[in-house]
């Protein structure tokens, strides 16, 4: 049996930044990872609330010498290919106003070798089996089929989609987000936008909101491209993958111009039913942090900011936890992290009963609101002087009715 001092599950943006910060505070600290890295993910479009979390870290030069192309913002585009830009810069005076646009298989393996490089012990094809909550042992086993048991001071569940310790104990919740599938390719070839505006994603609506795409431009010329909708709407074609990705396309006008003479670099994949929740954060001796707790949506690449904020906050209650301070995991953790998802799930909520997409093309818009509106799509859902971080569905109401 290995004795630790933190065993994470998980080799993610939220394993990684915990495990980075927890290091630097003199814990000894095990990643046990599934998977070989580096290893292909979605989720690769950053909001500058995720530099923020980083540069906080220490983590974001060396982020920054990774040559990622800069994320200023999010365009919108309609049916009609009118256009509505969000430039993140026009915040409420938050220092970030940028972020980057990052192939997730580069960007997460740069955060986990900085975490080993600070002492981390990262086991990768380690599959955790069990977990024995009263003496805080873990039991996983090797991709050669042998059981190794970790008994940790605290374990922070970091594995995202795997959703280890909600599976083992028994802590999911339905989502009250309605299932939908993410249907995606990576691309070459397609019409960038000119140099100001090309590190922009854009959020393409298809078909009266039945569906919508995201287009995300890396610095190697390479793109990541997906399509969003509930599962009947793809079912109902009888289309496989490549051809529904291709009819969406074609029936598109700005797609259609815009993908022109572009060519897919690997086959049509999808994720199935993406939406999760959790009845707790938090219990003795473990927490969650990440894509384990709550996944809403990727509309609003949310992903990875709740990811970095909830790993940075929870390995702040590690440590005190660890020094015997008695945090209090309710308020400081829970409570914390359920204000800016619920602003981001009202926001998702909004987008797709099409209520978003009459304020963003409401041309009676306020300096403020605007302000505003950058500010949350920015990912910073805890600011208090924000007009939408309290009653969030009742001010979005309002706005729709004065559009």
């Amino acid at each position: 049996m290995v004795n630790t001092d933190v065993v994470i599950i998980g080799g993610g943006p939220s394993g990684s930044l915990a495990a980075c910060k927890l290091l630097k505070e003199g814990y000894s600290v095990t990643v046990l990872e599934r998977l070989e890295f580096p290893r292909f993910v979605i989720g690769e479009s950053l909001l500058p609330r995720c530099n923020e979390l980083l540069d906080k870290n220490g983590l974001i030069d060396i982020i920054k010498e990774q040559g990622y192309i800069v994320k200023g913002g999010a365009i919108f585009i309609d049916e009609n290919k009118q256009e509505e830009i969000v430039d993140f810069t026009n915040n409420l005076g938050q220092k970030w106003g940028t972020s980057f646009q990052v192939k997730r298989e580069e960007f997460d393996n740069v955060l986990l070798e900085t975490a080993k490089k600070l002492g981390a012990v990262v086991l990768h094809k380690y599959t955790v089996t069990d977990y024995n909550n009263d003496e805080n042992i873990i039991t996983a086993i090797d991709d050669k089929d042998a059981t190794h048991t970790f008994k940790a001071k605290f374990v922070l569940d970091a594995s995202g989609y795997g959703r280890v310790l909600p599976k083992l104990l028994d802590l999911d919740i339905p989502s009250d987000l309605k299932l939908r599938n993410a249907i995606f390719t990576r691309i070459k070839g397609e019409k960038r936008r000119a140099q100001e505006k090309e590190g922009f994603i854009d959020i393409v609506i298809h078909d009266n909101n039945q569906a919508w795409l995201w287009i995300i431009p890396f610095s190697d010329g390479t793109t990541s491209m997906g399509i969003v909708c509930q599962e009947d709407y793809f079912k109902n074609t009888n289309l496989s993958l490549e051809e529904f990705f291709d009819k969406v396309v074609d029936t598109h006008p700005y797609l259609k111009e815009k993908l022109e003479n572009a060519v897919k670099l690997q086959p049509v994949g999808i994720i199935e039913g993406y939406s999760s929740a959790i009845k707790k954060m938090y219990g003795k001796g473990f927490a969650l942090s990440g894509n384990a707790t709550e996944f809403l949506d990727p509309v609003f690449s949310s992903g990875v900011t709740l990811a970095l904020e909830s790993s940075d906050r929870v390995a702040d209650m590690i440590i005190k936890e660890l020094k015997g301070e008695n945090p209090d995991w309710e308020k400081d953790y829970e409570e914390y992290m359920m204000i800016g998802i619920n602003v981001f799930r009202e926001f998702v909520y909004a987008w797709y009963e099409g209520k978003l997409r009459k304020i963003f093309y409401c041309s009676k818009k306020s300096v403020t609101i605007k302000k505003s509106i950058a500010s949350i799509l920015s990912g910073y859902v805890w600011d208090e002087d924000n007009y939408f971080t309290t009653n969030t569905k009742e001010k979005i109401d309002t706005l729709v009715s004065l559009c």
